[in-house]
């Protein structure tokens, strides 16, 4: 291993993690080295546009030369493969079968799954094309769609819930709320008896890729449990959208 590729790896991940500019003794204290290793580094990477240096402020930052290597990296990303550890952590969070889900049509189509520890599960099955206004994680796909999407959508004639037909204006509205928070629950829109909970997931682009989430039988759900589902699911799409290049602004 390289040491000094190794320090000035450390440097950029300082200058990206603290997502601010930085003087030199602001970053040397970080890293625990010395301010002369600190500004030796820091000179390298400004010559080869890594890092950028404000002459009046003395601040470093990252540098232009980065961005078509970030955007080159995040291109080849497969949220599939990306995502898979994600998954995997939801379900040991919450003992839950956890999802993701894409866009098909008009309609969600789940791409990959992660088994939680219990034993009753709730079935969704691979291949099997929902309704995008049914259930949190596939709602959550149609409320990051684009307004003349979502236009479109509510003018057609939607299949029922469970129980009760659609009302179109409180989907427009669950919708928009979706959008906001980030973060989706819905009760028995399409399997009796299960919660479900869904958050979106997007590339280096800010474009929506899908959602993820977890379907819960209603009977393992109280108030107190459903706020730690609705963090784990939010917190975990953040992550998956980080791993797929996004950054939250």
């Amino acid at each position: 291993m390289i040491q000094s590729l190794v320090k000035a790896a450390n440097v950029l991940d300082v200058l990206k993690n603290e997502n601010r500019e930085l003087t030199i003794a602001e970053i040397s204290e970080i890293l625990n080295i010395p301010p002369s290793t600190a500004h030796r580094i820091l000179s390298t990477l400004i010559e080869i546009g890594y890092v950028s240096k404000d002459e009046r402020t003395h601040l470093y930052g990252l540098g232009p030369s980065l961005i078509p290597l970030g955007i080159k990296a995040s291109s080849k990303l497969d949220p599939q493969d990306v995502g898979k550890s994600v998954l995997e952590n939801l379900s040991e969070i919450t003992m839950e079968d956890s999802f993701f889900v894409i866009k098909s049509g008009d309609k969600g189509l789940m791409l990959s799954k992660s088994e939680g520890k219990h034993t009753l599960k709730i079935v969704e099955n691979f291949g099997i094309e929902i309704d995008l206004h049914k259930g949190a994680i596939r709602k959550t796909i149609l409320a990051f769609q684009p307004d003349d999407y979502i236009n479109y959508y509510l003018k057609k004639d939607l299949s029922n819930y469970l129980d009760s037909p659609v009302d179109k204006e409180e989907l427009r509205k669950d919708l928009m709320e979706i959008r906001s928070k980030k973060i989706s629950v819905s009760d028995s829109e399409y399997i009796e008896g299960a919660i479900g909970i869904g958050a979106p997931v997007f590339n280096y682009k800010d474009v929506l890729v899908g959602a993820i989430g977890v379907v819960i039988p209603k009977e393992r759900v109280t108030e107190e449990t459903k706020r730690e589902y609705i963090e784990a699911v939010k917190n975990c799409g953040i992550e998956f959208s980080k791993n797929l290049g996004h950054s939250e602004v």
